[in-house]
């Protein structure tokens, strides 16, 4: 395919070496990010014997910077550029990753591109540094980063063509987890597929929400599977450059994040945007993977968001779309430290979640208070490790009643329950001590963009001498970022008056514009109004007339409101 994946960060400093780090005088400045997603030191006696292995799919890597050296992954089964495919797994001298976009082993950035190729070098270095804050000396033999080049050395510009093939290699080649912090363009059946394929096969794919400040999530982060991440600022509200949507799974820091940069061994700058929140996430997903007691990605899902710290009251305007909250390393470490039957109380006002269904905990009832205005709440069960899904049944309760009733094998695909509270009772008498099922429910929130007035324009046509129009707020104020239209239509060879009765907007930025016919040419442009003056009586020329109303995302006002009537 001939699309375009752009990087999810935004570099907005100058790179400077170790010699020059005296210019960072904060020391905080440089580690908020562990501070604001709880990375504590390791409090663990043990964990697993082999080591977790992330792939980071992006534009190219100085190996040598004193960051990640340490933590690259070497195949044990190739020997050192013998020319020959030593393990049969169809690339020669796979030594250290692949360059899937030129067919080769070398996934260093040319000499000339250092500059410009800087991505995955900064990428692998945050992950390597959230291993080093949590292991500390030993983190190195924790924690394992394959490089995985889908940039082609003879590319212009830093766009990951060959992402999904990049993909297809970790998925071959052992990656427990998958870092994707890049995103853009839309996926192929094959590029589906290969996402299917990690799902099937148990990898945890982590993904880049993307940078546009839009509220959409783009692929590859937005298919289901995909652990899709915003980022946040300091105050954990969303950064400003951050996508959001209902598809994000957790947010994490985006803003002014330490890490290495391919100009030398011993180069760092600042960066921001999802791509720092998608390493931190990946980093810390692996960390919990390589507990002894943390046996699959269901489980690592689960407790990064079900541990999640909660937004404060300020991000209330994006609820439901920035996940299931913060990550918290500590908060999760801690849910897995105990039995199933012993874990954190289950929250249930957290808009997106986990509930983990056992042989221990099969009887109890699961409560889902969600709070703000959503539309509802899709469920997806996670049906892996369910042997007889005909003989497990889930009975969704609204106020007291049964709604619905369904056995986990007729379980609809995108199912959504029409309320922001109920209850889920689980009949599963057959469920098997080693069987798990895992339903992850997230919310549907209202668009308040298009609460009170919509985007397609309403269609209004004048049977009576004269009618009123308004925002559609009523008593309230009307909704930020809206962009709402209505088209009045008169009859043949008449005009239209329109006289506002009130107005109440942010002056000259939530504003009533008023178009003779159907379109927003700016020929047709009668009038702008704003703020609280009464504006002056407008009549068009056509029998047509379309008001547009639009609002920004800062201050709201009560409104408007006009009467329209048909004159000669």
């Amino acid at each position: 395919m001939n699309w375009k994946i752009k990087m999810a960060g935004v570099c907005f400093t100058t790179i400077f070496s170790t010699f020059l780090s005296a210019q960072v005088t904060d020391q905080n400045s440089k580690e908020w990010h562990y501070y604001a997603s709880n990375i504590s030191n390791n409090k663990d006696s043990d964990y697993k014997e082999k080591p977790i292995l992330i792939a980071v799919v992006d534009d190219g890597f100085l190996l040598s910077h004193k960051e990640i050296k340490d933590f690259l992954y070497r195949n044990p089964d190739e020997t050192n550029y013998n020319g020959k495919d030593d393990d049969g797994n169809g690339y020669v001298d796979d030594i250290m990753g692949w360059d899937v976009s030129d067919a080769d082993n070398e996934v260093s950035v040319s000499e000339e591109n250092k500059s410009i190729f800087y991505h995955g070098t900064y990428i692998s270095s945050i992950i390597a540094n959230v291993a080093k804050e949590h292991y500390g000396e030993t983190a190195a033999e924790r924690i394992k980063i394959m490089p995985i080049k889908a940039v082609s050395d003879f590319a212009s510009k830093t766009y990951i063509k060959d992402g999904y093939k990049g993909i297809k290699y970790a998925i071959d080649n052992g990656a427990d987890v998958i870092c994707l912090a890049w995103s853009g363009g839309v996926p192929s059946a094959e590029e589906i597929a290969i996402i299917r394929e990690a799902d099937a096969k148990g990898i945890l794919i982590v993904g880049s929400a993307g940078n546009f400040n839009t509220n959409g999530v783009s692929y590859p982060a937005a298919f289901e599977s995909v652990l899709a991440v915003a980022a946040v600022n300091q105050d954990l509200n969303k950064a400003q450059i951050s996508a959001y949507g209902m598809e994000v799974g957790i947010s994490a820091p985006g803003e002014a994040v330490f890490g290495g940069h391919s100009d030398a061994d011993n180069a760092y700058f600042f960066d921001s945007g999802t791509s720092p929140a998608t390493a931190i996430v990946a980093a810390c997903a692996a960390l919990l993977y390589s507990k002894p007691y943390v046996q699959n990605a269901s489980e690592v899902t689960e407790a990064l968001l079900n541990t999640a710290t909660l937004f404060p009251a300020s991000a209330a305007k994006y609820s439901g779309r920035l996940g299931a909250g913060v990550l918290n390393l500590e908060a999760a470490l801690n849910y897995f430290r105990t039995g199933l039957e012993s874990r954190p109380v289950f929250e249930p006002s957290r808009t997106r979640g986990v509930i983990h269904v056992s042989r221990d905990n099969r009887n109890q009832d699961w409560q889902v208070r969600l709070k703000g205005g959503f539309e509802g709440v899709y469920l997806k069960p996670d049906l892996k490790k369910i042997q007889h899904p005909k003989k497990i049944a889930i009975s969704l309760t609204l106020q007291d009643t049964i709604w619905n009733t369904f056995t986990l094998n007729e379980f609809p695909v995108n199912f959504i329950v029409p309320a922001s509270a109920f209850k889920l009772t689980f009949d599963a008498p057959s469920i098997k001590k080693d069987e798990d099922l895992w339903l992850e429910y997230f919310s549907k929130p209202i668009d308040s963009a298009e609460l009170y007035c919509k985007s397609t324009p309403v269609l209004i046509t004048l049977e009576n001498e004269t009618g009123i129009l308004e925002d559609g707020s009523e008593g309230y104020n009307y909704s930020n970022d809206c962009s709402c239209k209505w088209i009045i239509f008169a009859p043949k060879d008449k005009r239209i008056k329109l006289v506002f009765e009130n107005l109440d907007t942010e002056a000259k930025k939530d504003q009533v514009y008023l178009f003779n016919g159907n379109t927003t040419m700016q020929d047709n442009l009668l009038a702008i109004f704003s703020g609280k003056n009464p504006p002056p009586i407008v009549t068009s020329s056509l029998n047509e007339v379309l008001v547009w109303f639009v609002s920004d995302s800062q201050k709201t006002g009560q409104g408007w409101r006009l009467r329209y009537e048909v004159i000669d």
